[in-house]
């Protein structure tokens, strides 16, 4: 083997790489310099996309001629020796990559195939399959599979070097060939790590068609969602869209095939990924360009589009909402002549009340966005008539009646979201232009579990109690599953109190169902009971880990919790039931024994979450029916049972019926143990058990005797018993799997009662030594504190201001008690009835456009140019909100507007920043003087003068 044969090899592979071969050809023929354009790549799809067809094939040729050269030289030079056909491989893709700025991928795909097909073949089909399994098994787009089907097949080289080589009968394979694949596709995986990707970038110049199932990460959101709503059959304009790009630049419109069959005027708006969001609208940020009427301006308006995402206010706007700078997509659509256009909200956007909002201009929706003019505004109730409104004269009564239909189904479609449409009607039909979530509509609250979970009011002490103790052990188990993906969640926010009524965060728990990847029903079966359809597997794969730890845990639960019944919960209830009367405990042990019982209600708080929905899980997958499952072992079925037993022994001391009375009743339960008995063993019970407010039998023998003393009268208290002979073996195995578990959860029931009614004895003990401190006045009063307060006053051993505080918790209490609460609510603010405001001199009534009631001094600014001087209680009055106005918004303590309704650019942000606002005080900016007091009430939409000036 000459020494300069294979200097010669591999100098020439070497130059060979490094000519600059597809960039001479597209320069040659279409006068365009790959280097400038694009990625900057000089590739053959670059040479398609930038310089055509015939410069495209004639790139391949040379290419693959390029590709294929070297190897042969190889094959001549060294016929003994393959290693050398991969090296000089590794030299030609070198000098492609780092001097003439290819990926060098052709060239080694069309080398290998010269060194070994059957290598090549087996490569390209890994890279097959795992491009199209890894898209329908993983939640990874068909872009990402691409790229990780290219880069594996790559690896998978050197492992079918040597699959083929044993496979032969002769092994041929030396270190130094193996060693030479090895850095042959470690080589070309680098390069694809670290070079821009050609197709991927020229996809973002293709042009989609909202008929085209959209990716919300290519196309944005406003553009996605009109996708969706028209290929679901809602009145849609057609349009197309080009995809984002991150950069500023001019680059190529790609539909001069298309531009013949676009028909003008158009209108061209933009698409941004994270425009209309579930948690920000960038209202106003990016420019719409239309009437757009001849093709020579399309390019132009779509380009100012663009730029329209790197202007100062709508950079500052993403950063102030954290939003990364990922691109703006473009959507291009007829424009409609409209007769009346205008906006609606599916929810009453203060509250996330049941009206559905209604308003509309003459023309097109940008006279109602832009704030210039006051709409005609129609606060609608769902699901009542709309004979007694006062309609416009512009909207006929149908249109009306279809504009409430479709807010209706489109929230439907979007699973319960509150949604905020642009839509405009063209004397014929109603077009839906665009449609967002309502950002400050978030998070949504849902009584569907927490009204079982939690029934009822619930005084301060007992959610102080039961709030951590929920969020805290779902907090656990969400980690377990999901681990460093819910890092960033906060499991106090998974419950809150509306009313003195629990509700669980559906916004927050949806969130995490989907990273579960269970399916997107999943709000719906929050927020409105339905059922939750099958998972797809591929969303499910990320999270199958975790899963599985988590149904490790199920299985162990029943040794886990024998274990800690044995060990801790047992010897813990012992030592409470033997201690001697809490009365003669000072309030530094009584707080003390809290504090252990709440430890101890931790771990059963996770038993008593984890068995009730493992047993479901079991009961589904063993198809278990309810009359297998025997219930008698839980406490309220055990009590009764045992309840039953003594009026059967009371009932046979009477020979008749009619001996039985009252008075004879009480007599043989003061000679006779049991009852007492009964009561001291299932007194921990109460009307609802995760409230500790609520007092337990125990502490109310007399309603009990009551109960016994009707089950005595009445002989028809009878429970049907499970009958295990009759099922079948294979019932019986099937049964089998739940039947423990079902033990299981009954026992921990008693034990979570248990230390419940421990934990409520305790709380009493020291209320009374705080009602004879005069710390508090009356029993009960304990229960409006929080347990930390009550703590702090204990251990700091100060005189609280406790009874004032009291009272002011109980009458809130006792009127939410009367209080009907919503199934759902939207946002942070429990609706209420509007209270009708009378006109006068001192009150000027506008629309409301974002919640809030604060008092300050009148600011007027009629326009962007008089330089006012800022000040902390600052009502900022102006004649309307643009877009432009943002800055100045966002200073004021308030802002009133004098035109302008709940949809214009100033009621959007206010809303955003939780700024209160009022539209609509005509001549707001004569009326109102600098440095006026007023009191804005961003609820009522009202201004309230506190003091006159001429």
């Amino acid at each position: 083997m000459s020494f300069w044969m294979i200097v010669l090899l591999l100098a020439g592979s070497l130059i060979l790489g490094t000519l600059p071969l597809t960039g001479w050809v597209v320069q040659l023929l279409s006068g365009k310099k790959l280097s400038t354009l694009g990625t900057g790549n000089i590739s053959v799809s670059a040479a398609f996309y930038q310089g055509g067809k015939p410069s495209g094939i004639i790139a391949v040729i040379l290419e693959i001629a390029r590709g294929i050269i070297p190897v042969i030289a190889a094959k001549i030079l060294f016929p003994n020796a393959p290693a050398w056909q991969l090296v000089s491989l590794i030299l030609l893709v070198a000098g492609r990559y780092f001097v003439a700025k290819g990926g060098g991928v052709t060239n080694a795909t069309w080398g290998i195939l010269v060194y070994s097909p059957i290598i090549a073949i087996s490569s390209g089909i890994t890279g097959l399959l795992i491009w199209r399994f890894s898209y329908v098994l993983l939640p990874i787009s068909k872009y990402s599979s691409r790229l990780w089907a290219s880069r594996l097949g790559c690896l998978s080289g050197p492992f079918w070097v040597i699959f083929w080589d044993q496979t032969s009968k002769y092994s041929l394979l030396s270190p130094w060939e193996l060693l030479a694949g090895i850095g042959l596709a470690i080589q070309l995986v680098i390069i694809n790590l670290s070079q821009q990707d050609d197709i991927m970038y020229y996809m973002k110049q293709q042009l989609f068609s909202l008929k085209d199932q959209l990716n919300i990460k290519q196309c944005g959101e406003k553009a996605t969602r009109l996708s969706e709503l028209q290929r679901a059959g809602f009145k849609v304009p057609l349009g197309w869209v080009l995809p984002a790009i991150n950069r500023l630049e001019e680059i190529n419109i790609p539909f001069k095939k298309q531009i013949d069959l676009i028909h003008f005027p158009l209108i061209v708006r933009s698409s941004a990924i994270g425009e209309d969001s579930n948690s920000s609208s960038a209202a106003g940020q990016y420019q719409t360009i239309g009437p757009v009427n001849y093709p020579i301006e399309l390019q132009d308006a779509i380009i100012q589009c663009r730029q329209s995402y790197w202007t100062p206010e709508a950079i500052s706007y993403r950063q102030n909402q954290q939003i990364h700078d990922t691109g703006i997509a473009v959507l291009i659509q007829p424009y409609l002549a409209s007769e009346v256009a205008g906006v609606m909200f599916t929810r009453n956007p203060l509250d996330g009340g049941s009206q559905i909002i209604i308003e509309a201009l003459p023309g097109g929706a940008e006279s109602v966005v832009g704030g210039q003019f006051t709409p005609i505004h129609l606060e609608i109730e769902i699901n009542t008539s709309i004979d007694d409104l006062e309609l416009p004269d512009i909207l006929p009564k149908t249109v009306i009646l279809e504009l409430v239909k479709l807010a209706q189904e489109i929230e439907t479609f979007y699973h319960g979201l509150p949604q905020d449409i642009e839509w405009c009607w063209d004397g014929i039909k109603v077009w839906i232009l665009q449609t967002r979530p309502i950002t400050n509509l978030r998070p949504i609250w849902t009584r569907t579990i927490a009204a079982e979970v939690i029934p009822g009011v619930i005084p301060p002490l007992t959610w102080s109690i039961n709030r951590p103790l929920t969020c805290g052990v779902w907090g656990e188990i969400f980690t377990l599953v999901l681990g460093k993906k819910v890092a960033k969640l906060d499991f106090n926010q998974t419950a809150t109190l509306f009313g003195s009524h629990a509700y669980f965060n559906a916004t927050l728990l949806g969130e995490i169902f989907s990273l579960m990847g269970l399916p997107e029903q999943g709000l719906e079966f929050l927020v409105r009971g339905q059922k939750m359809g099958k998972p797809p597997i591929r969303k499910l794969l990320p999270s199958l880990a975790g899963l599985w730890r988590l149904i490790q845990r199920e299985r162990h639960l029943d040794n886990d919790f024998k274990q800690d019944l044995e060990q801790l919960f047992l010897p813990k209830l012992q030592q409470f039931e033997s201690d001697l009367s809490l009365k003669y405990l000072t309030l530094n042990q009584l707080l003390e024994r809290s504090e252990t019982i709440k430890n101890l209600l931790k771990s059963a708080t996770y038993y008593n979450i984890i068995a009730p929905i493992g047993l479901a899980i079991r009961r589904t997958l063993f198809k278990v029916s309810d009359s297998w499952i025997p219930t008698q072992t839980a406490p309220e079925i055990a009590s009764m049972e045992a309840l039953q037993t003594i009026a059967n022994n009371i009932r046979e001391t009477f020979e008749e019926p009619e001996q039985i009375t009252h008075e004879s009743f009480n007599q043989i339960l003061a000679e006779n143990q049991q009852f007492e008995t009964w009561l001291q063993t299932y007194g921990y019970l109460s009307e609802v058990g995760t409230d500790i407010s609520v007092p337990n039998w125990l502490e109310q023998p007399e309603i009990l005797k009551g109960m016994l003393f009707k089950i005595v009268i009445n002989n028809n208290y009878r429970r049907e018993n499970l009958t295990v002979s009759n099922l079948t073996i294979l019932e019986k195995w099937r049964q089998s799997q739940c039947y423990q578990r079902t033990l299981t959860k009954s026992k921990i029931a008693e034990i979570y009662g248990k230390l419940l009614a421990h934990l409520r004895w305790t709380i009493l003990a020291i209320e009374s030594q705080a009602i004879t401190q005069g710390v508090i006045e009356n029993t009960g009063d304990i229960f409006y504190l929080e347990s930390d307060e009550i703590k702090d006053w204990i251990q700091q051993n100060i005189e609280p201001d406790f009874i004032s505080k009291v009272c002011q918790r109980r009458q809130i209490f006792q009127e939410d008690s009367d209080r009907i609460v919503p199934a759902i609510i939207y946002g942070n603010i429990l609706p209420k009835p509007r209270s009708i405001i009378l006109q006068n001199s001192a009150i000027l009534q506008g629309i409301p456009a974002s919640i809030g009631c604060v008092e300050g001094t009148v600011k007027i600014c009629r326009s962007l140019t008089n330089i006012i001087d800022q000040t902390e209680d600052m009502i900022l009055v102006v004649p309307y909100t643009d877009a432009g106005w943002s800055p100045i918004l966002l200073t004021a303590k308030a802002i009133i507007s004098e035109v302008g309704g709940q949809l214009s650019h100033g009621a959007i942000i206010a809303r955003e920043y939780g700024i209160p606002a009022v539209m609509n005080i005509q001549g707001a900016t004569t009326h109102l003087k600098d440095g006026q007091r007023v009191r804005v009430d961003g609820y009522q939409g009202t201004v309230e003068i506190l003091d006159s000036r001429e």
